[in-house]
């Protein structure tokens, strides 16, 4: 067996997340863009508060409703990745804050 160069999936996976968090600005073009943000019941919200939410959810599995809602409501469409200036993934994102959630719940 060779050793293993790489770092850990885990690792390369906090890194990326790493990344898209410092890269999001938070300017909330993927929300205005997303085709769930209706069914989620949350387009009264201002977008820019719902993406930082979203955001806190990646890093601490808390965060507001909406953005929970939001997160729960990904139809993976890929518009929110098309309207992001800044390279950032938003549907892995809103994967990494349901992931957050889920880790948040557990430990309850």
């Amino acid at each position: 067996m060779q050793p293993m160069s790489e770092a850990p999936f885990e690792t390369a996976l906090a890194e990326r997340v790493e990344k898209m968090l410092d890269a999001c600005t938070q300017c909330g073009k993927c929300v205005e863009v997303c085709p769930s943000v209706e069914p989620a019941g949350i387009s009264d919200t201002k977008s820019e508060d719902v993406i930082g939410g979203i955001l806190e959810l990646v890093r601490t599995g808390n965060g507001p409703e909406a953005s929970r809602k939001w997160a729960q409501s990904c139809m993976q469409s890929g518009e929110c990745i098309k309207a992001c200036d800044y390279g950032v993934n938003p549907r892995f994102l809103l994967s990494m804050a349901r992931l957050g959630i889920a880790k948040s719940e557990v430990r309850q």
